[in-house]
């Protein structure tokens, strides 16, 4: 969002393209506040900023005028720190631990100490880091330890209510959750349900289909299996008999997320298939089963929560019945659903101090810890 009309706007930008998603989540955490009335981000795809040239550097304090330059990286760009300090902006350094000036002065201390004495507060990544800064600026600017910023946004809420409703109904059954769930893979889901259940005999399964145009086709399968449902679309309560619930497509789903212990991430074993964002569930405490197929940042994510034991990766479908029945352990699946949650949720109390930071500086004009 950039509007030249805006009082309390913040320019975020990243100097280094691994400080860029972190700032995004900062940047947009901070426009939920009634302080912050306009956000610029710069330093990444799309949004690369305008470099070292001055006049571009005018032209975007010219279209949005800023009362914050908050700076993310290593790398402290001169240009714009002069640009900006001329025009009485204040500045802030976050998600740095080893700071330079552009143009390859790093062991010069004279010309880093004098630009790092321009911000007004510098947002370290470790103790470390903030003691070696400290020490250099000799009190000249305030430098706190306040931590790697969060690389992913906050968990969004659900409808408590329903929620609650839903936990009382279910009462102590166990639940897994197959999330966006293709046709192509119900059979092998199906033939997961009925080995779990020969763990779990009360074992609930939640289908959250692809298209609402899925679900009849959902419900007859289940019968011609043998399997008891529940369509959330007519209205159907989930009772005893229940074993498979299959939800509307356009639900929260957060909503199920916080029911399941265990969730697959349906289209995974599917070439072609759309596959749910698996940091929802991973910040929801739930443990991930998944297959080998993803693209670019899901793909990644999946490979990180697989190489801490935080996610359970399936060459098959048939070994999504016992993936499941072992993720309802609670020693193993608790154990690998913390780990999912501790990736997901990293950071996040660094990124809730910078945004306090900032919004306190945006409303009375000082920048505090």
């Amino acid at each position: 969002m950039a509007d030249s009309a805006v009082t309390s706007g913040v320019w975020f930008h990243a100097s280094e393209a691994a400080s860029f998603e972190p700032l995004s989540v900062l940047a947009a955490q901070t426009l939920e506040h009634k302080e912050c009335d306009g956000i610029h981000l710069t330093g990444g795809p799309g949004a690369p900023g305008p470099g070292d040239d001055l006049r571009s550097i005018d032209a975007v304090l010219d279209h949005f005028p800023a009362r914050l330059l908050v700076l993310a990286g290593d790398l402290l760009p001169m240009p714009i720190i002069d640009r900006a300090r001329a025009r009485g902006v204040r500045m802030m350094l976050v998600d740095t631990a080893n700071p330079m000036v552009s143009g390859g002065w790093r062991l010069l201390r004279g010309p880093l100490r004098s630009t790092l004495a321009r911000f007004e507060v510098i947002h370290a990544r470790d103790a470390a880091s903030a003691a070696s800064i400290g020490r250099d600026l000799r009190g000249r600017s305030t430098v706190l330890p306040t931590g790697r910023p969060a690389r992913f946004g906050a968990t969004p809420g659900c409808n408590m209510a329903e929620l609650d409703s839903l936990r009382d109904t279910i009462g102590a059954r166990p639940v897994w959750l197959a999330q966006g769930l293709p046709l192509s893979e119900l059979d092998g889901a199906f033939l997961a349900q009925i080995h779990a259940l020969r763990r779990a005999h009360r074992l609930l399964m939640i289908v959250m289909p692809c298209s609402n145009d899925d679900e009849a086709a959902i419900a007859q399968r289940a019968g011609e299996v043998g399997i008891t449902c529940a369509r959330r679309l007519l209205d159907e309560e989930i009772d005893e008999t229940t074993q498979v619930y299959i939800t509307d497509a356009e639900d929260d789903p957060g909503l199920f997320l916080r029911l399941a212990s265990v969730t697959y991430l349906g289209g995974t074993l599917s070439s072609d298939a759309a596959i749910p964002p698996a940091l929802l569930p991973a910040s929801l405490g739930s443990a991930l089963v998944f297959g080998p197929e993803g693209k670019g940042e899901q793909r990644d994510l999946l490979g990180k929560l697989r190489a801490i034991a935080a996610g359970r990766q399936i060459p098959a479908m048939t070994d999504l019945g016992p993936a499941i029945s072992a993720l309802l352990s609670p020693d193993i699946g608790a154990e690998q659903a913390l780990r999912a949650w501790s990736l997901a949720t990293d950071g996040a109390e660094a990124t809730e101090r910078l945004v306090a930071s900032i919004c306190e500086c945006l409303k009375t004009g000082e920048i505090t810890a």
